[in-house]
């Protein structure tokens, strides 16, 4: 990585057990039991992973009720549950769509109900109360805190998420809207399947702080996935407005499956830096599976 880190190597790992059950063959328990250190060479949000020891990280139970489907539990992400897709882009890289849309760090306890019509059309809901946090010396009311509650003023960690979408075997698209007590964004996305060609997924994304009087933000990006022999290639562009500057990001990366529990991931990166040099990196990744 060029700039701070300039020729530095570095090595990072994550390890995530996820398990699955059904007990009527329609509903599903979910657990997910994840350790590593991995928050800073790939995925700048989706996949950070600091943690010291195995932590289970999500816990909620799915089932139907007519034609919607119910989720509960006391570890659910806010992104469990969004009925919309606004991007088919793989996201397995550094750069993701919809940051604010899809926050995924947002977890606690909650519940959703999500709607999907048999010509596409499709709808969701959640509400989640974040879990209790410790930030150097404040910690914050989370739903686990008995003395503060679910949904109270005193729990000021709440995030509702809304979303309404389309999708075909052609292309698709969706908006979403999020509350967090604090900010409010609405953010949408489109996709495209062309016959011969790569995926398109466009999307918006945008933030409105109305707490701390700090400046909106909004991330534009676009991506393209292709099959090329027997892996995937994929690019995408993001670019992102703080309220101060714009600055750009680029990817390029290629997975190639050596087998049906193996693969090998190896890209780069580039990212503007405001009064700095640009930061790139390479980095090569193997994936294990079973």
């Amino acid at each position: 990585i060029d700039g701070e880190a300039k020729g530095k190597l570095a090595s990072e790992y994550n390890f995530m057990l996820m398990m699955h059950t059904s007990f009527t063959g329609k509903d599903h328990l979910h657990v997910s039991l994840d350790q590593g250190n991995h928050d800073d060479l790939v995925m700048d949000s989706a996949m950070d992973m600091v943690m010291s020891s195995v932590t289970v990280s999500s816990l909620y139970y799915q089932f139907p009720v007519g034609n919607f489907q119910v989720t509960a539990g006391p570890l659910l992400d806010q992104d469990d549950v969004i009925s919309a897709t606004t991007s088919i882009y793989s996201d397995a890289f550094r750069l993701a769509a919809m940051p604010y849309g899809l926050q995924g760090n947002k977890t606690g306890a909650g519940a959703a109900v999500s709607w999907v019509n048999d010509n596409g059309l499709n709808a969701s809901f959640s509400a989640i109360a974040k879990k209790t946090a410790t930030m150097g010396n404040m910690t914050t009311n989370g739903a686990d805190n008995a003395s503060t509650g679910m949904f109270t003023r005193e729990n000021a960690n709440d995030t509702i998420t809304a979303s309404i979408g389309y999708d075909s075997d052609k292309y698709g698209g969706g908006l979403i809207y999020t509350d967090d007590d604090t900010d409010t964004s609405l953010g949408g996305g489109v996709y495209f399947r062309p016959d011969g060609f790569p995926t398109i997924s466009i999307s918006y994304d945008k933030k409105d702080v109305t707490a701390s009087g700090s400046p909106d933000t909004s991330e534009f990006m676009v991506g393209f996935d292709y099959e090329v022999g027997p892996g995937t290639a994929s690019a995408a562009y993001l670019s992102a407005d703080d309220g101060t500057n714009t600055l750009g990001k680029y990817e390029v990366y290629y997975n190639y499956p050596v087998n049906d529990g193996v693969a090998v991931q190896g890209g780069v990166f580039v990212e503007e830096v405001s009064g700095a040099d640009d930061k790139t990196g390479i980095v090569v990744e193997t994936f294990f599976s079973f």
